[in-house]
């Protein structure tokens, strides 16, 4: 009975963590998305005050049943990492967790980075409208980018790749 009972517990603690950061139907992201009163570009602006530096990436996390917020990794001016938590209904941030100094390809992204993580996001809502749930500074063969995952009107997902350079619209693709 009580192995049956640390299995159940198991499996809805593997489910509940799957469900954040992979909201696999429209009905999921209904669901995590209906707690979220700011959106992700305040939400940048929130983990930026708690942590000044350049957002690497934040996404909508459906809080482990603590209500939705965004989780955002920042790397500061002194080349460490920290994750930061917005609260997604007030906008209050904090500082999770102080990770480590930042990866070599982290600094070099943000180098290479010529339009920062607001714009990039305002060039993939002017393309596809909706609701920015996902901004990440990436690597897409070779050229700096962010891949940036808009939730539209149906609740599905599309992803954009946005040059870091100019900000125009690499591609973009249902997830």
């Amino acid at each position: 009975m009580k192995q049956k009972l640390i299995q159940t517990a198991l499996a809805t603690t593997l489910g509940l963590a799957s469900f954040a950061t992979l909201a696999a139907t429209p009905a999921q992201w209904q669901t995590i998305t209906s707690g979220l009163s700011v959106s992700l570009e305040n939400a940048i602006q929130s983990a930026l005050k708690a942590a000044p530096g350049a957002i690497l990436d934040i996404e909508v996390d459906d809080g482990d049943g603590q209500g939705v917020r965004y989780e955002a990794e920042v790397l500061t001016a002194a080349g460490d990492t920290v994750e930061i938590w917005v609260d997604g209904a007030s906008g209050q941030a904090r500082v999770h967790e102080h990770n480590s100094k930042a990866k070599r390809k982290d600094k070099e992204r943000v180098q290479n980075a010529k339009v920062d993580i607001q714009e990039a996001i305002r060039s993939a809502l002017t393309h596809t409208p909706g609701k920015a749930v996902k901004a990440e500074l990436d690597n897409h063969w070779g050229t700096t980018t962010y891949k940036i995952d808009v939730l539209q009107a149906d609740f599905s997902v599309m992803e954009l790749k946005i040059d870091a350079a100019n900000g125009k619209v690499l591609r973009a693709k249902k997830d």
